[in-house]
């Protein structure tokens, strides 16, 4: 039978072991951190110079496509002066001239969208002055479509000012492009959520039927093919900017009745 005295001893040994027990195990895994945040900063690098590359390489190809281009689209306008009075010569410098300036669309949407949403550079912004900003950007645009926008206030945000202007012009841009044959009238809103704002960009044009929500906002993904002018990046690009604020994007729309986008961004 164990006097007071040793049964306390015991105690303290276990307790002694115990403590030794779980400081190898704290030393084990502050090791393990410790390497896997060495390994999370290894990739975070690697993807930080892959984006590098991918910006740079995107910068050299579109230089690279550009030169070529201008030359076809050159000797294309000299032979059209060259045979003005051959109707068949001057269609076919046509399609030449129209090709090139289409690539050159495409080449100068893709380098931007190669170079947004990378790191933005964040500052206090009001979003209002940016609606405005992006409007007087699409200022022929809405003329030419007759267009009715209407802004019901928008909230000051923490954003990198040109991209939230690239974000808004592109979704008016898209409203005035999918019009119906009424004139666009376009409503921008925004609700405040416990830790986001919610904007909403609600249009009544041809609408988005609801199998092509998530589709649309894919890298080249048009619905209505040359019908309707663009490159099928603007989207892509929208989307590109909010994720990069942490915030997200959808479109609601039954596909006949117009399409509101809508998209959260962080106080």
């Amino acid at each position: 039978m164990q006097t007071g005295a040793k049964a306390a001893e015991d105690e303290l040994q276990q307790l002694r072991d115990e403590n030794a027990r779980l400081q190898e195990a704290n030393a084990a895994l502050t090791a393990e951190c410790r390497e896997a945040a060495e390994l999370a900063e290894q990739h975070l690098q690697a993807v930080q110079t892959a984006n590098e590359e991918l910006q740079q390489f995107a910068y050299a190809a579109s230089h690279d496509l550009q030169e070529p281009l201008r030359s076809i689209a050159t000797y294309a306008q000299l032979l059209e002066r060259r045979y003005a009075s051959d109707a068949g010569a001057s269609e076919y410098t046509f399609f030449i001239v129209d090709g090139v300036n289409r690539m050159n669309v495409l080449i100068r949407d893709l380098l931007t969208y190669s170079r947004t949403g990378n790191s933005p550079k964040r500052t206090t912004v009001q979003m209002d002055a940016l609606v405005q900003w992006s409007m007087l950007n699409l200022q022929q645009a809405i003329r030419d479509a007759n267009a009715e926008i209407i802004n019901e206030g928008l909230p000051e945000i923490s954003a990198d000012e040109s991209q939230i202007v690239q974000l808004f012009q592109n979704l008016l841009s898209n409203a005035l492009k999918y019009r119906s044959e009424e004139p666009p009238k376009i409503r921008i809103t925004a609700e405040e959520g416990p830790a986001n704002y919610t904007i909403a960009v609600a249009d009544n044009g041809q609408g988005i039927q609801p199998r092509f929500h998530k589709q649309v906002f894919g890298v080249f993904k048009r619905l209505h093919g040359r019908d309707v002018p663009g490159t099928g990046i603007g989207l892509a690009l929208c989307r590109k900017i909010v994720e990069s604020h942490g915030g997200q994007i959808w479109v609601e729309s039954d596909g006949e009745h117009g399409s509101t986008f809508k998209f959260t961004l962080p106080f």
